[in-house]
């Protein structure tokens, strides 16, 4: 689950201010008031806290709501909005559809989870990854040979967070898709996958190639509540960007 829940929740709020009645439909709730409720309940706030992030929210999207239109926007708000402003909605659609995802428990057997070690043990860390980040369907074969599919290999969530940093990396802010029009960000897993198999979004950063291999390379220690990899040699890599962790 995205480490802090504020942040999931500031990007749900802006979804439903910004797309309004279409966001309730295609989340499949009836009502605002049941979104309100179940998008609080994931992110552990009270009822109200998602309605009132969106109403935060309305005067930056265009919304029809007047919101806190006499109020000035607070800095994090406006950082959310000119972050996400110009997702399309079939765009942040998918980034929360996972987000949701991200926080469902499954309740695998015992047995399954051994299953699973036994063929992730197979590979190392580096070339795990490079399966999880590999362009076509072999990226998947741990899928095909584990039961528990949906928590140990589930590419829904580290693509949501592709589109949700447009394919930057979180430490340099390179982004190749902006020269050359192709997507060559990858997902590094925090906790080696290799040895948990956690493939939740606070488990993971976007990064460029350079600094994928550096990592695995140089293996720094990444201090969390600092946001930052830090190396033997002194040096320290802090996140550029920022939304999920």
């Amino acid at each position: 689950m995205i480490a802090d829940s504020s942040k999931k929740a500031s990007i749900f709020a802006y979804y439903l201010s910004k797309f309004d009645r279409d966001a309730i439909r295609e989340l499949g709730y009836n009502t605002f008031n049941e979104a309100f409720q179940e998008l609080s309940r994931i992110v552990g706030k009270d009822n109200n806290y998602i309605k009132l992030r969106r109403d935060e929210f309305d005067p930056l999207t265009g919304s029809h709501r007047l919101g806190w239109h006499k109020r000035n926007p607070a800095p994090a708000v406006v950082t959310f909005h000119n972050g996400l402003k110009n997702y399309t909605f079939e765009e942040m659609t998918q980034i929360v559809q996972a987000l949701i995802l991200d926080t469902q428990e499954f309740i695998v057997p015992q047995q399954e989870i051994v299953q699973a070690q036994k063929i992730v043990c197979n590979f190392s860390e580096e070339e795990l990854e490079m399966l999880i980040n590999g362009r076509d369907s072999s990226s998947k074969i741990i899928q095909h040979q584990a039961l528990v599919k949906s928590r140990v290999f589930d590419p829904r969530i580290p693509n949501s967070l592709k589109k949700l940093y447009e394919c930057r990396c979180q430490i340099c802010g390179a982004r190749a898709i902006e020269m050359y029009n192709v997507d060559i960000s990858e997902a590094h897993h925090i906790e080696h996958f290799s040895k948990t198999a956690n493939n939740n979004a606070s488990n993971i950063l976007i990064v460029c190639p350079d600094h994928h291999r550096i990592i695995h390379k140089a293996k720094p220690v990444f201090k969390r509540e600092l946001l930052r990899f830090e190396y033997e040699n002194g040096k320290n890599d802090e996140l550029m960007y920022n939304f999920h962790l």
